[in-house]
């Protein structure tokens, strides 16, 4: 009977417990459908007009669109970006650490914001163990502005390896929304077609020995001028006239420059736009990202760079105002004096009493400042003497004299941050080996040929105090005598403590302003256009014309120089574009700057024009703002063209730069640049003489069409608001 009960008792136990492991399963079967179905599901936000959609699974970015620009980025949850970072562990360097390799991030929508954390990121391989994990977390914010998202980013190093890189903010997918002959990666220094230009070329095909070094790829960083093919500032754009999106750090002066790599898919036409911020973050350690601006904008690139504009504003100090002719003028002159040969007997090119002749010929022509070179020995300190066979000090100074009642402002370049033989052991230094800047025309090569050492020499300042003396002491001299005017050679600004560039440069131009307010100090920019914006009031680089709008767009100094030996397009495209000319035209077989301007009678004659149409628009060219060819609506080929807007007007300088004559058409929108309370326009048509050839009214969106243009030929049209 006992038996009986107890076999009875265990059978329903166990039935019991059959029952419940039977509702457990069917329980967790039912949860993990849900779970399953809560991670495929995307998370959508929309940040001031900015649609984005996040995978569920893996936080990362699979879909980016805004209103009339359409779908920007569009990617699968295994291909998608949002961070990644280098986790090199002794068996696999390669080891990355990413949003899309991870599972079960955690995607909270607010209001205002997105965040997005990992506990742990996932690994690109599996296969190996690691100790420790690395958790993230992102945010997305609308910004203030009413057009921006904020994105940061936040590292948290749990593991026993390092992180060596964290790519953010990291765009996967990026279209070619406005075309692939249309979509323009834009910086301050260049805007190229990333679809093109970075698509398979045959010609590399054996070139490189990986595939990604000849193309596919392209890695760009701000800083200076000194690197032609870098950004110069942080901020970038892609897209084209009917919209796109901006990025740039809100980060200034020597704070890191994180360099932006592009890279083409080769399987579909995608860009992958990465930044990539080299850093060390080591075990228990945390890394911050600093904030990014996102901004979405309707319209051209200068829709969209509003956000910059404020930070730079915000953040660029000028330290005196820039001289009124610099700020009004269309540019400057170089002469070379000479090639630095004294005892050659045709080594002059020009003497000190050449220079009120050569003054006159500027003023002709426009030009109100002249740059000279080769004066005196160059990289020797203390500062010496001019040439002998250019003239006496008191010839120098008489012939700034005389410029000066033309209306020219004379300007020595100032050579001596290098240091020569004789100077370097006076800093303790010593020149070794031939590298320098041996030049003549008559060498061969033209420039350190190796036998010739005579400009050889080894850098020298800026941060020696014995240096930095010298340099005042000869710069004084020459204020002290009526030269209060500098261009520097090799403007070289370094984070080192004071004595530095800076405070040298601080010196000068408070004793320089002290005898002439309306001096100028100038020189060739190389490092940190953020920093000596605020001392440059204009830039001699050795550069020819350059798609440099968002510079003269977003800085109010320094006019940026264009290089023009004679080209008459060249002078034309630098003035609608509002750079700084450096007229230098050259003799045949002679060096730089060695010739007259009236022997150049096509380049005299566009000087003329421009400076003429400088002086009958100028405000626009100092107080407009500089929005390049985003009036339009749709690009119009064999045509550079650049616009200007006030409050309730523009201009648009156009230029045929097709080979045949045509009359240029083309689609305006002028509603969102400029206000008419009656939303109707007046349009002059101006030649490049500026005289009025018509005028007429129109709406807001409007089909124009010039005259007929010769090859070259310039018009001005002019938009008012009624």
């Amino acid at each position: 009977m006992i038996k009986f009960k107890l076999a009875n008792f265990r059978m329903a136990q166990n039935f019991f417990t059959l029952i419940t492991i039977t509702i457990g399963l069917f329980v967790c079967s039912i949860l993990t459908n849900l779970a399953a179905d809560k991670v495929d599901k995307p998370f959508e936000a929309t940040l001031n007009g900015l649609h984005i959609v996040i995978d569920g699974n893996t936080g990362s970015i699979l879909k980016i669109s805004y209103p009339g620009v359409g779908t920007i980025l569009e990617s699968k949850p295994d291909q998608a970006g949002m961070i990644d970072i280098a986790y090199p562990i002794q068996e696999f360097e390669v080891l990355r650490l990413a949003s899309r390799y991870s599972q079960g991030a955690h995607v909270s929508i607010y209001p205002d914001s997105v965040v997005i954390f990992w506990d742990r990121l996932g690994m690109s391989r599996e296969n190996f163990k690691v100790n420790g994990k690395v958790s993230a977390t992102v945010k997305l914010t609308a910004a203030q502005d009413g057009q921006s998202v904020i994105m940061t980013a936040k590292i948290v190093n749990l593991s026993d390896t390092d992180v060596r890189q964290v790519i953010f903010p990291d765009f996967q997918g990026m279209l070619p929304f406005v075309g692939e002959n249309n979509t323009y990666f834009r910086t301050g220094n260049f805007a190229n077609l990333p679809f093109i230009e970075l698509a398979k070329d045959e010609t590399k095909e054996s070139t490189p020995f990986m595939i990604d070094a000849a193309f596919y790829s392209a890695q760009y960083v701000g800083s200076g001028m000194m690197k032609n093919k870098d950004m110069i500032v942080r901020w970038m754009d892609l897209g084209g006239l009917s919209g796109g999106i901006s990025l740039f750090p809100k980060r200034w002066g020597w704070d890191p420059q994180v360099p932006v790599r592009l890279r083409l898919s080769e399987l579909e036409p995608k860009l992958r736009m990465m930044c990539l911020n080299d850093t060390l973050v080591k075990k228990g350690e945390t890394w911050q990202s600093g904030e990014w601006a996102l901004t979405p904008h309707q319209n051209g690139w200068a829709a969209g760079i509003s956000p910059y504009k404020a930070w730079v504003k915000q953040n660029y100090h000028r330290y005196y105002p820039m001289p009124k002719h610099v700020r009004e003028g269309i540019g400057f002159r170089s002469v070379f004096m000479s090639q630095y040969q004294p005892a050659d007997p045709k080594d002059a090119i020009f003497t000190f009493k050449d220079l009120p002749r050569l003054a006159a010929e500027c003023k002709e022509n426009g030009l109100d400042e002249i740059v000279i070179w080769a004066w005196c020995e160059a990289f020797t300190l203390p500062l010496p003497k001019p040439f002998a066979h250019l003239g006496t000090e008191q010839d120098m100074i008489d012939a700034v004299k005389a410029c000066k009642k033309l209306g020219v402002n004379l300007v020595p370049f100032i050579t001596v941050l290098q240091a020569n033989p004789k100077t370097a052991p006076r800093y303790n230094m010593k020149v070794i080996g031939t590298k320098g800047w041996t030049y003549h025309t008559e060498l061969i090569p033209t420039r350190n040929p190796g036998y010739a050492t005579y400009m050889s020499s080894v850098q020298a300042g800026p941060t020696n105090k014995l240096w930095q003396e010298d340099v005042l002491s000869g710069l004084k001299h020459l204020v002290d005598i009526g030269i209060p005017s500098f261009c520097w050679d090799q403007f070289y600004t370094t984070p080192d403590p004071e004595p530095n560039m800076i405070s040298l440069a601080k010196q000068i131009m408070d004793y320089a302003k002290k005898t002439d307010p309306e001096s100028t100090f100038s020189g060739e920019e190389l490092l940190n256009f953020e920093l000596d914006a605020n001392y440059l009031d204009y830039t001699w680089n050795w550069d020819g014309y350059m798609d440099r709008k968002v510079l003269t767009s977003t800085f109010p100094s320094p006019r940026i120089n264009s290089c023009i030996s004679s080209s008459p397009l060249a002078v034309k495209k630098a003035f609608a574009d509002n750079l700084y000319m450096n007229i230098f035209p050259r003799k045949a077989e002679s060096i730089n700057g060695s010739d007259y301007i009236s022997n150049y009678p096509d380049l005299s004659k566009a000087l003329k024009q421009c400076a003429k149409l400088k002086k009958q628009f100028l405000p626009y060219f100092t107080d407009g703002n500089l929005v390049g060819d985003c009036l339009l609506t749709k690009p119009v080929n064999g045509t550079h063209i650049c616009a200007y807007t006030l409050p309730d007007r523009a201009i648009m300088v156009i230029i045929n730069t097709a080979l045949t004559k045509q009359a240029v058409e083309f689609d305006v929108n002028l509603a969102p640049w400029i206000k008419s309370s009656s939303g109707h326009f007046e349009v002059r048509h101006y030649d490049e003489n500026g005289n009025l050839v018509s005028a007429t009214n129109t709406n807001a969106i409007w089909h124009g069409k010039s005259k007929k243009l010769e090859a070259n030929e310039m018009t001005v049209i002019e938009f008012l608001g009624k």
